[in-house]
């Protein structure tokens, strides 16, 4: 009976010490406090440059800001647009929510919201504006950066389905092999992908599948589907080389033995409606033809129906 109770005492006992002592603990962290630094704070914008991409007049953009110490106060700013470094013009090009910016107390930035005026400035053209922070001299450091260019690009919303239709090829592949420049081609959409089909590219029974990336709206991507097959080699040269396909591939993604082809990325354009294409031909075991630019421009019903009649 001794021993029960004497363990039962020792136990509420040690159980009493344990939650006084987390009780302290979590005393301590409640008052503790945040450290706040009350001398100097260097306040800038986080880059020299920004690139925005203006599809429609709604989209609002940050331009950070940005402070090396928090402070344990709010602080006000002006950011003001340099007029003689600027191209855009305030409530013609864009609209700037406000002008006077607010860091609060214990944050250690805010940001600058600007919206393009897309109906002010003309397919693919681009604007700059250049922003000034208005700062006490005590908040500008020796690095800091307090200007920075704002680009406005227009760019045109994608879809897929204006790439369906009718097109003019301009190939220097029709140059070397076909005795022509330009020819009339036709395409057709998978929109499952954002592929790009066309049809009879340069031989009849022989499509090309192209597909389109816009995630990067201001740098547009276009890439053929792996490698395939253009023509047999019977058709493009007159005689069989190899296994007698002519094959066709991106050429960025070959590894030429003659030239460096990684930069030759291919592109397009929603605003234009083309396509620029840097493919490389070659046979398998045999060695490549070379590398060849290829134009692919969309062009009306009406516009196909004339060249038929008339030709390029």
């Amino acid at each position: 009976m001794w021993i029960r109770s004497n363990y039962t005492t020792m136990t509420r006992q040690l159980y009493t010490i344990i939650m006084a002592t987390v009780a302290m603990l979590l005393c301590a962290a409640c008052q503790k406090e945040e450290p706040q630094y009350e001398g100097d704070s260097y306040i800038e914008f986080t880059e020299e440059g920004h690139h925005l991409a203006i599809v429609d007049n709604e989209t609002w953009f940050e331009i950070p800001i940005t402070t090396s110490h928090a402070t344990g106060h709010d602080r006000t700013i002006g950011v003001e647009v340099i007029a003689a470094k600027s191209s855009a013009v305030e409530g013609r090009d864009f609209e700037i929510e406000s002008h006077t910016l607010t860091i609060k107390g214990g944050k250690q930035g805010t940001a600058l919201r600007i919206r393009g005026i897309a109906d002010a400035i003309a397919h693919n053209e681009a604007k700059e504006l250049t922003l000034r922070l208005v700062l006490n001299e005590d908040n500008i450091g020796a690095e800091s950066i307090i200007e920075t260019t704002v680009v406005l690009q227009h760019c045109c919303p994608f879809d897929i389905n204006d790439f369906d239709g009718y097109a003019v090829l301009t190939s220097t592949w029709c140059m070397q092999y076909m005795n022509c420049n330009s020819r009339l081609v036709h395409t057709r959409v998978e929109e499952e992908g954002n592929i790009v089909i066309i049809e009879d590219m340069f031989y009849e029974g022989f499509d090309i599948r192209v597909k389109l990336n816009g995630e990067d709206m201001l740098n547009p991507t276009a890439a053929l589907c792996g490698v395939q097959e253009l023509a047999s080699t019977g058709e493009a040269f007159g005689t069989i080389y190899g296994d007698g396909k002519l094959l066709i591939t991106e050429a960025s993604e070959y590894q030429s033995e003659s030239a460096d082809l990684s930069g030759y990325i291919s592109f397009y354009s929603t605003c234009e409606d083309f396509m620029m294409l840097y493919t490389v031909m070659y046979v398998e075991g045999v060695g490549e033809v070379g590398m060849f630019g290829n134009i692919v421009e969309w062009i009306s019903d009406d516009e196909a129906e004339r060249i038929m009649r008339e030709g390029l």
